[in-house]
């Protein structure tokens, strides 16, 4: 999450806008940025599991990151982007398109949501916002955005699999059979694509949406990797805190 905002931070300073793919590891609990640790998730089942607590930058709701069971992506566009001229809203949808990209050449079909609609539930998966991407009514990517006054940040998740029993353990409120009803993921499809078929198709389904033909593999910069570190140091006492208490 501080590589995310870093990136987001330092996008005047460089020449690009980034698509990062990644994978959580260890895996994850991580909360929006106005939830609380001890409100939104069941800490003493992430201790026992061996997952990590983590505050986002953007909003929303609790979302599990199980390693091996999702990818994650962020988008990070300038100002300059034409996406960047719409609404949060629309923005939003139009990136999400990236992932409808992706899950095409998957061989599956979705719909973008289109509306939001107001919940107080923890889990993410249980909202309804307008960049949610659905197959058959049932969730199978989320996102949340944040801008600062030259850039904007996406980040979002593709569920390659679904355990409900972990998911209704580190996050309060959560009913494994309505989490079956409402979320799904790609083994639950039978898409059975390794890790690097999805990958791929997540960075050609975002190449077509924001990136256009002219882009380029590459590392994060050594400054990201400084600013990262910044921003993990200055937000790293809240999260001890909470695994103190986790520990104790």
């Amino acid at each position: 999450m501080a590589l995310d905002e870093a990136i987001l931070r330092l996008r005047s300073r460089v020449g690009f806008d980034t698509l990062r793919v990644y994978m959580w590891r260890p895996s994850g609990v991580s909360i929006g940025r106005s939830q609380g640790f001890f409100s939104a998730l069941n800490l003493q089942c992430i201790s026992r599991l061996g997952f990590t607590p983590v505050r986002r930058p953007t909003g929303g709701g609790a979302l599990l990151h199980r390693e091996g069971y999702e990818v994650t992506y962020s988008v990070v566009l300038s100002s300059r982007h034409p996406l960047y001229s719409l609404d949060v809203a629309s923005s939003a949808v139009e990136i999400a398109k990236g992932v409808l990209g992706a899950l095409s050449r998957l061989g599956v079909e979705p719909s973008i949501s289109g509306s939001y609609v107001p919940s107080d539930t923890p889990l993410c998966y249980f909202r309804r916002g307008s960049s949610d991407v659905l197959i058959g009514g049932r969730k199978i990517s989320g996102s949340a955005q944040y801008r600062i006054g030259d850039a904007l940040l996406q980040h979002g998740t593709l569920l390659i699999d679904l355990d409900p029993e972990e998911w209704s353990c580190v996050i309060r409120g959560v009913d494994k059979d309505v989490l079956l009803d409402r979320v799904t993921s790609l083994r639950s499809l039978g898409i059975e694509a390794s890790l690097e078929e999805v990958v791929e198709a997540v960075v050609q389904g975002f190449i077509g949406v924001v990136g256009g033909e002219d882009y380029f593999y590459g590392s994060l910069t050594p400054e990201e990797h400084g600013l990262a570190d910044e921003v993990y140091q200055s937000k790293a006492e809240e999260v001890r805190e909470v695994l103190a208490y986790m520990d104790g």
